[in-house]
């Protein structure tokens, strides 16, 4: 019989004389019980209910974090909350109150509520310096570097996870740490991810924690398909279909669905690749803000659109712009639900940062008062006006500069690159991408008879046009794509590592999207439309000048044929 049975045997004999208290180590083989048999895990937990135990308070906050994380393996949020909460407070014993916070924390990521969750990160990371319990202690680390990776700082998210796993305890939570880092890692494009992969899959193998093997499964998948390895994807996934247990926790199965739609995307089985992606949509709870949802979505918009079913490809396509617009926006609230809790943050440690330095000066005062009360107040008072003068010139600096770099490098109208700060972007870009034999490709369009727009409608008009442009098409781009405006109503999009099929896609995308444009928002109705020209370093070499030259002669030729449309650049055929 293993260990952990033994140990749940104990458990059930002591309920059964109306007397129990939960250790640290029951709790901990509970808690590891629920990722690996989460029917087992919750048998044991009602077996615990208060009604038939006698419980101490420290043993009741045990058994609410448990009830706690059952809710949370559920998707039932309420429920985890109403649990934790209250054990959030008990300071009798901070290994208790950490693992609380670090739960909380969490829930309120996965239910979005960003502003309450990142109130909590400074006080788990208190407590991680004061906790002795090694394992409450990995646990605030596991979640500081999941909230970290959600708001993209995976220097941060790799840092903490890394503690763990240099240093874990045992094997388990070594392989706990692991998705996070493999996660963190892919965000830094490290340059050993694979090995690193199968590491911690060795590793999870070894501790037997199969949820957390298919979490790192699913980070594997999502590398495969990135790097072009659909076979080998779609390999992984039909490995996961006889494991009935997967079906226990949907929200790994879905990432898994999701990998593996687009590999046989990758492929070209769209046969299989809309099956799959029409069980992600069916089974996903919260739509809207689902990344494999609005993939799904994308997916079945090529699918149906390869078909030759127009209606259902632009059925789906607003389904996907729907559910981009939801996640991009989604994503600039939890951005922006971090940066206003790290500037809270930063003012109270100013605020007590200057009570200190109040403290100070009072006690020096009182000793030098003592001695030459006059000469005191003479030199506080110079190191007060010294002090406002190098705070008030060193914030107006730092402003002016910020101020003046915006200006110099961010068209004022769009808010996206200038000319100028576009040029410099791109080059580096395109030189890193020569350097490592990566793809790259130029998109340039302008919009069709713009001047129209100007001469009829007057400039303001104009000007509500080209924002609503640069607004549209920056939703189907990447964060490292470079948009700059280059002219008056001209625009380019260098995409690093990307085929040139690829951005002739993304290209009808915008095409698509700037003619779909309602521009009665502006008060007055008229037609928008852009001719596009696309160009790739495969035929065009890496010299950012040559490929503009390129994708501008493409883009005269989709203005040659009628304009609103995409072509791509396709050099002369030698003469015979």
């Amino acid at each position: 019989m293993s260990k952990i049975s033994v140990l749940l045997s104990v458990i059930l004999s002591l309920c059964s004389l109306q007397a129990f208290a939960i250790s640290v180590e029951d709790f901990n083989t509970l808690n590891e019980l629920r990722l690996k048999d989460f029917a087992a895990f919750r048998s044991r937990v009602q077996s615990l209910e208060p009604a038939t135990v006698d419980y101490s308070k420290k043993t009741h906050n045990y058994y609410s974090l448990l009830k706690a994380y059952e809710a949370v393996t559920q998707a039932d949020y309420t429920n985890a909350l109403k649990f934790a909460l209250p054990v959030t407070n008990y300071t009798e014993d901070q290994a208790v109150g950490l693992r609380a916070k670090s739960l909380v924390a969490n829930v309120l990521i996965i239910s979005r509520d960003y502003a309450k969750a990142f109130s909590y990160l400074e006080e788990i990371k208190s407590l991680i310096h004061k906790v002795a319990d090694k394992r409450a202690r990995n646990h605030g680390l596991n979640v500081l570097s999941l909230v970290y990776n959600r708001v993209d700082h995976y220097e941060l998210a790799y840092s903490y996870s890394n503690i763990i796993y240099e240093d874990p305890g045992s094997t388990t939570e070594k392989c706990h740490s692991s998705f996070n880092r493999i996660e963190a890692l892919i965000g830094l494009n490290n340059d050993h991810i694979e090995s690193e992969i199968r590491n911690s899959l060795a590793v999870c193998e070894e501790a037997n924690e199969a949820l957390f093997s298919w979490l790192i499964t699913s980070l594997h998948m999502e590398f495969l398909v990135k790097s072009g390895k659909f076979q080998q994807a779609i390999a992984i996934y039909e490995g996961t279909l006889d494991q009935p247990q997967l079906n226990d926790y949907a929200t790994v199965k879905t990432r898994i669905y999701h990998q593996a739609t687009l590999a046989y995307f990758g492929i070209a089985d769209f046969t299989a690749a809309e099956t799959l992606a029409k069980k992600i949509i069916q089974e996903s709870r919260d739509v809207l803000l689902s990344m494999p949802v609005q993939s799904s979505y994308y997916s079945l918009y090529h699918i149906y659109k390869n078909k030759g079913q127009p209606r259902q490809a632009l059925n789906y396509f607003e389904l996907y712009n729907e559910a981009q617009s939801a996640y991009q926006n989604d994503r600039a609230d939890r951005l922006l639900a971090y940066n206003l809790a790290q500037g809270e943050i930063e003012v109270k440690n100013q605020r007590i940062a200057l009570l200190d330095k109040d403290n100070e000066v009072l006690s020096l005062q009182r000793d030098l008062y003592e001695q030459e009360a006059k000469q005191n107040r003479l030199v506080v008072l110079i190191l007060a006006f010294v002090l406002v003068i190098a705070t008030t010139l060193a914030y107006r600096g730092m402003t002016g500069r910020k101020r003046f770099k915006k200006i110099a490098e961010y068209d004022q109208l769009t808010g996206i690159s200038n000319r100028y700060h576009f040029n410099n972007q791109a080059k580096i870009a395109l030189d890193y991408c020569e350097n490592n034999a990566k793809p790259a490709a130029v998109i340039l369009f302008d919009l069709d008879y713009f001047k129209n727009i100007n001469d009829m409608h007057g400039h303001a008009t104009g000007d509500w046009a080209l924002q609503r442009v640069v607004k549209t098409c920056r939703n189907f781009m990447r964060n490292n794509d470079i948009f700059g405006r280059i002219g008056g109503e001209e625009f380019a999009v260098v995409l690093p590592g990307c085929q040139l099929d690829k951005a002739v896609l993304l290209a009808e995308i915008c095409r698509d999207a700037i003619a779909a444009i309602d521009s009665s928002d502006s008060g007055i109705k008229f037609p928008l439309s852009a001719s596009f020209g696309v160009s790739g370093s495969d035929t065009s070499g890496y010299q950012l000048k040559q490929l503009l030259a390129d994708a501008d002669h493409a883009m005269y030729r989709a203005k040659e044929a009628g304009r609103d449309q995409v072509a791509q650049y396709r050099p002369a055929s030698p003469a015979v």
